[in-house]
C-alpha cells in the first residue's frame, strides 16, 4: 500500500484510516498480509518519473516495489472541499483499468472518514455488503388440543351393580346357612357316624357363613363407593369448603349395614 497524505491532515487521522483500511483489506477483500510501504507515494513517482494515475505509471511503481498489485491511499484534509479519501488499485495480473473509489465529509467531521473506509474498500473490489442477520423467529406456539374428558360415568354405576350383586350373594348364601343351621341343630345324633356327619355339615355351614358374610361386606364397600362416585362426579377438583361426606359399614345381628352421609353447601 502505497499513501499519500496532505499536509493539513491531522497524524492521528491517517494513524486510524491506515490500521482501518489494513484490516479491512484483509477482512473484507481478502487481501493476505497487506504491506504498507515506508516510501511515500511521492517518491516512488519520483524515483519511476511519473505522476500520473494511469495504467502504465502504476505498474512501473509496482516494480519498483517489487509487488504485483498496488493499493494506492490518498489522503486530504482541506477547509472548503472538506476532507476526502481516495482508494485506488492496480493489479498487474488484469487487463483491467485501474479503478479508483472516493469518500467525502466535511473538514468538522473529518473522522468520519475512518467508517467509511470499509464502505470503500467493498465498492472498490465490487464486494457486496453483507445483511445483518436477520433475528430469529420464534417458532409458533403449539396449541395442544383440549383434552375431553374422559367419560366416566359408568364406573360409579358398574359398583353399585357389582356390589349389589355381591349383596344379593352374600344374602341368599347366608339365609340358606341359616335355615341350614336350623335343621342341624334339631338332627338327632344317636351313633358315632351321625356325630362325624353332624361335624362336617357343621365345618360346611362355617365355611358358608363366612363367604356369606366376606360377600356381602365386599358388596356393601363397591356400593358405597359406586354412589359416593355419583355424589362426587364431575369434580377434578378438591372438594370444596362445606361439602362433606363418610361411607360406613356397621355389623348387624343379621349382616352388615351400608351408610353414606354428606352434606353439599353451595352457592347457586
Amino acid at each position: 500500500m502505497l499513501r499519500s497524505t496532505g499536509d493539513a491532515t491531522p497524524p492521528e487521522l491517517a494513524e486510524a484510516v491506515d490500521a482501518v483500511l489494513l484490516r479491512d483489506l484483509a477482512a473484507i477483500a481478502g487481501i493476505p498480509n497487506p504491506v504498507v510501504s515506508p516510501v511515500d507515494l511521492s517518491e516512488i513517482q519520483l524515483n519511476v518519473g511519473c505522476t500520473d494515475e494511469g495504467r502504465a505509471c502504476l505498474e512501473a511503481m509496482a516494480r519498483a516495489a517489487g509487488v504485483s498489485a498496488l493499493l494506492v491511499r490518498s489522503l486530504d484534509v482541506q477547509g472548503d472541499p472538506g476532507a476526502w479519501l481516495e482508494l485506488r488499485y492496480f493489479d498487474s495480473a488484469s487487463s483491467d483499468e485501474p479503478k479508483a473509489v472516493r469518500g467525502r465529509v466535511p473538514a468538522a467531521s473529518s473522522g468520519d472518514l475512518v467508517h467509511a473506509v470499509p464502505v470503500l474498500v467493498r465498492e472498490l473490489f465490487g464486494i457486496p455488503e453483507v445483511a445483518e442477520p436477520a433475528e430469529p423467529v420464534a417458532p409458533p406456539e403449539t396449541v395442544q388440543p383440549a383434552r375431553e374428558p374422559e367419560d366416566s360415568s359408568i364406573v360409579p354405576w358398574i359398583l353399585i351393580g357389582a356390589g349389589a350383586a355381591a349383596l344379593t350373594t352374600g344374602v341368599i348364601v347366608g339365609a340358606v346357612a341359616s335355615e341350614d343351621f336350623s335343621a342341624w341343630k334339631d338332627r338327632r345324633v344317636q351313633t358315632a357316624a351321625d356325630a362325624e356327619r353332624a361335624d362336617a355339615d357343621f365345618e360346611d355351614l362355617e365355611t358358608r357363613a363366612i363367604a356369606a358374610d366376606i360377600a356381602m361386606a365386599g358388596g356393601a364397600i363397591a356400593a358405597g363407593l359406586g354412589v359416593a362416585l355419583l355424589l362426587f362426579e364431575g369434580s377434578d377438583e378438591r372438594p370444596a369448603r362445606g361439602q362433606r361426606a363418610s361411607i360406613g359399614v356397621a355389623p348387624r345381628p343379621d349382616g352388615l349395614s351400608l351408610h353414606v352421609q354428606g352434606s353439599f353447601h353451595e352457592a347457586w
